[in-house]
Parts: C-alpha cells; sequence; structure tokens
C-alpha cells in the first residue's frame, strides 16, 4: 500500500516540472520582442532512485519522479565576447568617420563656396595687377580679395576651433554614459547574489539585463569581463577595474592641462596629490593615445577613444609640424626626435592634424606674399649681432604724393608690428658704405603666439583697407615694379611644401590644398570602409548569437504543445494510481 501512495507523488513531480516547463515556454513566448532577452530552457532530470536489490550484473532500483535541475539560458560566451571586440572596432571608426564628414562641410566642398575659390580669386587679382602694377582699381581689388580671403580663412579656422571645443560634450556624455552603465551592471550584480543565494531560482532576466548594458558598454569603451562563481561579473576596461564585486571605479574628465579648453578622461580614484596639494592626473589617464593604433591590435575600440582620437589634445598650429626645412639647425637624429613626436602626438589625431596643415598652408601665403612686397636681409652689427632688417634696395614703395612708404606688408599679425627701427644699429652695406640705422624685422616665435602669422592672428593691413594705393608696387623712380609683380605671380607656381614631413612630395599652393582636402577625405573613405567592414562583421556575429539565444515562436509552440502533452500524461498517470488505490480500498474493505 505504501509503495502505491508513493506512486501519487512520482506522478505530482512530474506535473510541478511539467508545468514549470510551460510557464518557461510562455515566458519565452511573452518576450519574444523584447530587446536582449535570451531564450530559456528547462532542464529536466531524475529525482531520486530506490534500491530494491542487487544481481550479479546491476544494481535493482525503482525510480521516485522527476525534478527541473536548471532553467538555464541559452547564451554564447564566445560569440558574446566576439561581439563586443568587433563592436568596439566598428563604434571607434564610426566615431571618426562622422567626424570626418563634419569637419569636411567646413570648407564648403559639399556646397560650392569652396574655399579653393578665395585661392583663385586672389590668383586673379594678382594676375590684374601684374598687367598694371600702379593701377589703383588693380590694387583695390588685390587688398578686399586678399580681406575676403582671410575672412574666409579665419572663419573655417575658428569653425574647426569650436568644433575641437564642442567635442567636449560628447566626451562628457560618453563619460557619464559609461559610469552609469557600470552603475546599472553592479546593482544587477547584486540582484543577482541576492536571489540566486537560495540557490532556488535562476536571476535569468536579470542576466538579460546585465548583458544587454554590456553589449552597449562595449561600444563606448574597450571591456573585458570575467564571470565568478556566484554568478556576478568583474569588468575591467583599458586594463583598468571598472566594476568590482564590491564597488564601481568611475572616470572623470579634467582639462587637458591648466586653462585648456580641451579635456580629457581620468580614472578618479587614481589621481595622486602633490605635496604642494596640486593633483597630478597624468598617472590617472584612461587612454594612451600615443600609442599606434593600428587595425586589428585591439587598441582602435571604444567610441570614447575614438572621439578623443579625432579631437587631439590640443589646438596646434603651423610651427606643430616640424618640416626639416625649417630645422635645418638640427642633427638628422634630433629633427627624427621631432618627427616622432609629431607622428604621436598630432598626425593621427584627425581634426587638431588638418588645423595644424591649413594654418600652414594660410602662413605660407601670407608670408610668401609678405616677403615679396616687403623683403628683408641679413646683416651683422658692429656689436657682432645678426639681423633681419628691411632691404631698402629691394622695397617698393606705394603710388603717389604721400604713399612713399616703404615696407607696407600685405598682411599683418594683431597688435604686432613687422618692424621696429631701431637707429643704434651700425652696419656696413653692400657697398662698404657704414650705415647708421635700421628697420628690424620682429620675427616669428613659436613660444611667443602674437608673433607669428598664424589664422586667426593675420589680418589684411588697415593701412592698406583704407589706401591700396599704399601697396609697395612702386619703384623709387615712380616707376611701375614690375619685377615685384611677377614674383607675386611665380610663387603660385612654385613648391610650397609636403603636406606632412613623412612625404617627400613638394605641392604649389593649390596642389597643397587638393592634397589636404583629397588626404582628408581618404581618411573618411578609409574610417568609413572600416566601419562598414566591421557592421557586416558585428551583424553576422548578432546573427550567430540569435540563432543561439533568440526566441522563435514556432520552437516554442512546439514545446508548448509538448509540455502540455507531458502535463496531461502525468495527470492522466495520478488517475490511474487513483483507481488504483480506490479499487485497493473497496476490496479490502469489503
Amino acid at each position: 500500500m505504501a509503495g502505491t501512495m508513493g506512486r501519487m507523488y512520482i506522478g505530482a513531480s512530474g506535473l510541478q516540472a511539467s508545468q514549470n516547463a510551460i510557464n518557461t515556454t510562455a515566458h519565452n513566448l511573452t518576450n519574444l520582442s523584447t530587446e536582449g532577452y535570451s531564450r530559456q530552457q528547462v532542464i529536466q532530470s531524475d529525482l531520486a532512485y530506490q534500491k530494491l536489490g542487487y544481481t550479479k550484473v546491476s544494481i535493482k532500483q525503482t525510480g521516485l519522479g522527476t525534478k527541473v535541475s536548471e532553467t538555464r539560458t541559452t547564451r554564447d560566451i564566445f560569440l558574446d565576447n566576439k561581439y563586443r571586440v568587433q563592436n568596439a572596432r566598428k563604434d571607434f571608426y564610426n566615431t571618426k568617420a562622422g567626424i570626418i564628414d563634419e569637419v569636411s562641410e567646413f570648407f564648403g566642398e559639399t556646397e560650392g563656396n569652396t574655399f579653393e575659390t578665395y585661392m583663385k580669386n586672389m590668383w586673379n587679382a594678382i594676375q590684374e595687377l601684374q598687367k598694371t602694377p600702379n593701377g589703383y582699381t588693380q590694387r583695390t581689388a588685390l587688398v578686399s580679395t586678399a580681406s575676403a580671403f582671410i575672412d574666409r580663412a579665419t572663419e573655417i579656422h575658428d569653425q574647426l576651433v569650436d568644433y575641437q571645443k564642442n567635442l567636449n560634450e560628447s566626451i562628457q556624455d560618453q563619460v557619464d554614459r559609461i559610469n552609469e552603465l557600470s552603475k546599472t551592471i553592479y546593482d544587477i550584480n547584486q540582484r543577482i547574489l541576492q536571489l540566486e543565494s537560495s540557490g532556488v531560482e535562476a536571476a535569468n532576466d536579470y542576466r538579460d539585463s546585465r548583458n544587454l548594458a554590456l553589449d552597449e558598454l562595449s561600444g563606448l569603451i574597450s571591456i573585458e569581463i570575467k564571470e565568478q562563481s556566484n554568478g556576478t561579473v568583474n569588468v575591467y576596461a583599458e586594463q583598468h577595474s571598472l566594476v568590482a564585486e564590491d564597488r564601481t571605479f568611475e572616470i572623470a574628465t579634467v582639462p587637458v592641462e591648466p586653462g585648456s579648453d580641451l579635456l580629457t578622461v581620468y580614472w578618479a580614484n587614481d589621481t595622486l596629490v602633490r605635496p604642494d596639494g596640486t593633483v597630478d592626473y597624468s598617472t590617472a589617464k584612461v587612454f594612451n593615445l600615443e600609442r599606434p593604433m593600428v587595425t586589428g591590435d585591439n587598441l582602435d575600440t571604444g567610441s570614447l577613444k575614438g572621439l578623443l582620437s579625432a579631437r587631439g589634445d590640443y589646438t596646434p598650429n603651423y610651427t606643430d609640424i616640424p618640416f626639416r626645412v625649417d630645422h635645418m639647425d638640427l642633427t638628422d637624429s634630433e629633427y627624427q626626435k621631432l618627427l616622432t613626436n609629431y607622428n604621436r602626438t598630432l598626425n593621427n589625431r584627425d581634426v587638431a592634424n588638418l588645423i595644424s596643415q591649413f594654418d600652414t598652408l594660410i602662413h605660407g601665403i601670407v608670408t610668401r606674399m609678405n616677403d615679396i612686397l616687403c623683403p628683408n636681409k641679413e646683416i651683422t652689427a658692429s656689436d657682432g649681432n645678426t639681423y633681419q632688417i628691411l632691404d631698402m634696395d629691394r622695397a617698393g614703395r606705394g603710388f603717389g604724393p604721400g604713399n612713399e612708404a616703404q615696407g607696407t606688408e600685405l598682411f599683418t599679425r594683431k597688435g604686432y608690428d613687422r618692424y621696429t627701427y631701431d637707429n643704434t644699429i651700425q652696419y656696413v652695406d653692400e657697398n662698404g658704405v657704414t650705415q647708421t640705422g635700421a628697420w628690424v624685422f620682429n620675427e616669428e616665435n613659436a613660444d611667443d603666439y602674437y608673433s607669428l602669422y598664424t589664422t586667426g592672428q593675420v589680418e589684411v593691413n588697415d593701412a592698406l583697407l583704407h589706401n591700396p594705393a599704399l601697396l609697395p608696387l612702386t619703384t623709387t623712380d615712380d616707376e611701375e615694379y614690375q619685377k615685384v609683380a611677377n614674383q607675386l605671380i611665380d610663387m603660385w607656381n612654385e613648391d610650397f611644401s609636403t603636406l606632412d614631413p613623412n612625404s617627400l612630395v613638394m605641392n604649389t599652393f593649390n596642389n597643397y590644398y587638393s592634397s589636404l582636402v583629397g588626404d582628408y577625405a581618404d581618411r573618411g573613405h578609409t574610417y568609413t570602409s572600416i566601419a562598414q567592414t566591421q557592421e557586416t562583421l558585428v551583424g553576422e556575429v548578432d546573427n550567430q548569437r540569435q540563432e543561439v539565444l533568440g526566441v522563435s515562436s514556432d520552437d516554442e509552440l512546439t514545446n508548448l504543445i509538448k509540455y502540455q502533452h507531458a502535463y496531461n500524461a502525468n495527470s492522466r498517470y495520478i488517475t490511474v494510481v487513483s483507481e488504483m488505490i480506490e479499487h485497493i480500498v473497496e476490496r479490502l474493505g469489503s
């Protein structure tokens, strides 16, 4: 009788297991379209066995029912990791490609009114001036065209600099989002730990939410994930702990250096306080952007790094590109150090490098025209010092009475004169005559921004805007200074510079601009191509993931029918056992 009554529990355990499986299948169907949801499976196993005896070859035993040993999610950890690595690279290049597209619009290449048009206008104005150097109309046209040229160059430069600064908002938003996701993952860890500590229930829905957060986090910053035996995960970002079992490690932003308008990212808990009370952030930086980010080495990962890499850490000018011709006083090894530093800190910073290259073009045009209109020569004074002074023998003067001044430059530095007259200088000229006094050229100094002919600091000479006749295109004999006008024409056809110090191809001004725009477009095409390849790869990996974790309505409905039949079979089994017991009781009672 006891054995017969025990059979009731076998049926009851089957009912419970089948009901659990039905509930899980219904849960799968309910979440058919839920983002990040992983299909759940019920794993059933034997509950226990009762030994009845032994034979020569085996143990005689009978089963006591079934149980649900596990309700698990169908995920592949390898595919998850692969997806996150490829997703990080996709977002890195998507970010850089998007920045390239936005910055390219500043030059008007897609709008018809390109910067190249302003360069052509300058060329046309110089051509007309060459025909009649003393023509007031032609001089007025050149000054007016030069003013429009500088205004447009300054506008583009300011847009690039403002764009650099505006990227701070995107950087801050992503830093905040990373911290938010880290806190979310930590909170889910604690819920999983609390729920599964009893060993009764698996926190599968929480795991899905956590995986969804990890997927998003992988697009922002390169991460590594290590799952612990208690169900929690530790997350590492850029080889630093981001989410641990007992806490999260926040990242924050701070100016790249005191007074800088640009932000860098650092680990908030890793800063060092110096004895003087100031904070050292250098050891706490999240990213080492000076390492070459070669495609495929997993350093080119995460949209946050893409933002910082494209932006650069400072706003450069033409002095930050170490062309060999500007450093002839250095040895090859010394120059190589400058070149290495350029490649490490500027060449792979898309926006910053563009600013420096564009400034190189503007500086070249401005200084070359000024040097033609206001030629200098080097002298050695009686005190042994060398000076760059206005060459009065080659410098033209303005046209007409009252305009006889020599050395009137077309482009000036704001608040910084081209020459300073020094009446204490004595030197012997080419004819052996001792001269006293000279107009000394105020040379450019890389350490003094205001001394530079750099975009934003350069403007058209105000004196020429009011009186174009002051252009020094007239000889001291009141003749047209045709030689100077010819030199202004020739300068556009002469080799100016390579696009960057790694190249050996020399360019004229027009070719330099074309190369600059073309090189930037090539960068954008390269980034876009890599991003599209990554998009395809991410899609393929995600499709593989969905084959494993995705919910199929057809499969789930099939399972529902299967588990319903199992439930009905167990129910029928209990009915049969109940009838047996009833029959036995009635017979015994009679």
